[in-house]
């Protein structure tokens, strides 16, 4: 699955671990070597993808966090977050201004519940079942996290400018979350599959800008901050990570399944 994507990095690693004075390192501290190569192995999931995964969720946990604590306590974060809401209270044009709303009525509870049980037909009839589990891992995960981190932080949306009323918080938003771990899921079922997907570099770019348009629906129609639309894409983006995770699990528990039993007995 990820093979392909870490061909080119794998034999650069490759190549450093050939090195003299890498060699002579490991001479003296072979357990140490022999763990790194296991860990940026690309062999296997739980080599160099699974470590990336860890590097990229560590990153990703460090800006939400970082974004979380100017959430709090930075007043240029306040000034940057009025002034976009502003631009887009200015600019409103009204003949667009349903179809927006009607737009992101897409990234609401019912509208995520209504596509994801399609994507769940749709991946039952085309996919094996683990890709059924990781899309449900990804969207269900993200629900949870968005309810506590909005009762957590208890950020009042910019009420003066909202096209229509909400009772709930505003950080993150869970339109931007659901889009990007639903939709993200979606695209990473197209990638794994490309070769069989007629035109599936479009399907991905008509994703991401699904995801995009989402986030900026929610600034136009003023229920939500900037900030709240990052912090909902990378709230998005870790369920994502944790879903391929435990998606590639799943496929290579399956791939040891298979050689172990080949004959399905």
């Amino acid at each position: 699955m990820l093979d392909s994507s870490f061909t080119f990095i794998s034999k650069k690693i490759d190549l450093f671990f050939q090195l003299t004075i890498v060699q002579r390192f490991k001479k003296k501290y072979p357990k140490v070597v022999a763990f790194l190569q296991d860990r940026l192995s690309a062999q296997n999931f739980f080599g160099l993808p699974f470590t990336t995964l860890l590097i990229v969720l560590f990153i990703n946990l460090s800006i939400l966090s970082e974004l979380s604590e100017h959430i709090v306590n930075s007043n240029q974060m306040k000034m940057v977050d009025s002034a976009v809401t502003m631009f887009f209270y200015d600019n409103r044009i009204d003949f667009l201004n349903n179809s927006i709303y009607y737009f992101t009525q897409l990234g609401s509870t019912i509208g995520v519940a209504v596509i994801l049980l399609i994507s769940a037909l749709f991946l039952y009839l085309k996919a094996p079942w683990q890709y059924i589990v990781a899309l449900f891992i990804s969207v269900l995960g993200s629900g949870v996290s968005i309810y506590f981190t909005k009762e957590y932080f208890h950020r009042e949306r910019p009420s003066d400018f909202s096209f229509y009323e909400l009772s709930t918080f505003s950080f993150p938003s869970g339109h931007a979350t659901s889009a990007v771990a639903l939709v993200g899921m979606l695209c990473i079922f197209v990638y794994h599959k490309r070769q069989k997907i007629r035109g599936s570099f479009w399907w991905v770019a008509v994703a991401i800008l699904y995801i995009f348009m989402m986030g900026i629906s929610r600034i136009y129609l003023g229920v939500h901050y900037l900030s709240d639309v990052i912090g909902g894409y990378l709230l998005g983006i870790l369920w994502v990570i944790v879903a391929i995770s435990a998606l590639e699990y799943l496929l290579l528990k399956k791939q040891v399944a298979g050689k172990t039993n080949p004959s399905g007995s």
